[in-house]
């Protein structure tokens, strides 16, 4: 366990010294996107409807031995918004430490590209630090943390493309000193489907022992250069606690997009199995 606390004392640290020491080779990369929409709730779900401004700038830029990603993101109807450093590390030959958007655990959790995506069934560890070691362009090993803590989990990522379709495969082991059986293995596939793209996702194993059996099956399909069509089901199973069945945890969600010059329409409806939960989202958002 102090090996773990030395290790992450160790990744901040050098992000730290990289940071201030580095000179940019390159301009930040400035995107995002900005719109606006209008949610629709059921009845009885204790929301009222509403309509909001959406807005996001990411200013992402890369050293070439630094990485950073800075969100600014606000809302006319909500407190939260303002700067969040979404990811920053260093990247040293086959070697990145630092803050990473996520685990390497979801990268083979194949999603399709709905508007809201509600993807909570996806529940990981929750570790963003980390070091990571590209063993080759396909396999990456990592030792990962949750920000704030001392516990630490060891993570496993593969990815290959074969005969048009691709194959992801995590493990991990989360390290605890509780003797609790923390442990998940994800298997995913992208496939083509005739002009559409078929994703979808298995994870089983548990967190503080409670069973985990997650699985998620999306579709893209592009009807026209306009128009987009896009749906995900999601289901949460397994566990609530030990001993305690997850209910009512599928959540369904459609979107149609369409693309007028700069500006992309689009229509979401997402449908949880737990009751007074649903609504509806149409906007129009410009991405630059």
């Amino acid at each position: 366990m102090k090996a773990i606390k030395l290790a992450s004392v160790f990744a901040v640290t050098a992000v730290a010294v990289a940071v201030s020491s580095a000179t940019f080779a390159a301009e930040p990369v400035f995107k995002g996107t900005a719109g606006l929409e209008y949610a629709s709730y059921e009845d009885n779900s204790g929301k009222s409807d509403k309509a909001t401004s959406r807005g996001e700038v990411n200013i992402i830029g890369d050293t070439g031995v630094v990485y950073f990603d800075l969100d600014m993101e606000g809302s006319t109807t909500t407190s939260d918004g303002g700067f969040d450093l979404d990811e920053i590390y260093i990247k040293q030959g086959a070697v990145q430490f630092g803050d990473f958007d996520g685990t390497i655990l979801d990268s083979v959790a194949y999603s399709a590209g709905v508007e809201q995506d509600e993807d909570t069934p996806k529940n990981d560890f929750g570790d963003d630090l980390g070091i990571r070691y590209m063993v080759n362009d396909e396999l990456t090993v990592a030792l990962e943390i949750t920000e704030g803590t001392n516990v630490g989990s060891l993570a496993v990522a593969y990815e290959t493309e074969f005969s048009g379709m691709t194959l992801g495969v995590s493990a991990g082991y989360k390290m605890s000193d509780d003797n609790l059986n923390d442990q998940l293995l994800t298997v995913g596939v992208k496939a083509p489907l005739g002009m559409a793209t078929l994703s979808s996702f298995v994870r089983v194993g548990s967190i503080a022992d409670a069973d985990i059996m997650n699985t998620g099956v999306g579709i893209d399909l592009p009807v026209s250069e306009q128009l987009t069509l896009a749906a995900q089901y999601y289901v949460k199973g397994g566990e609530s606690a030990v001993g305690v069945d997850e209910v009512d945890q599928g959540i369904f969600e459609a979107t149609a997009y369409y693309a007028v010059g700069d500006v992309k329409y689009y229509a979401s409806y997402v449908d949880f199995e737990l009751d007074n939960s649903d609504y509806s989202v149409v906007g129009a958002k410009v991405s630059f």
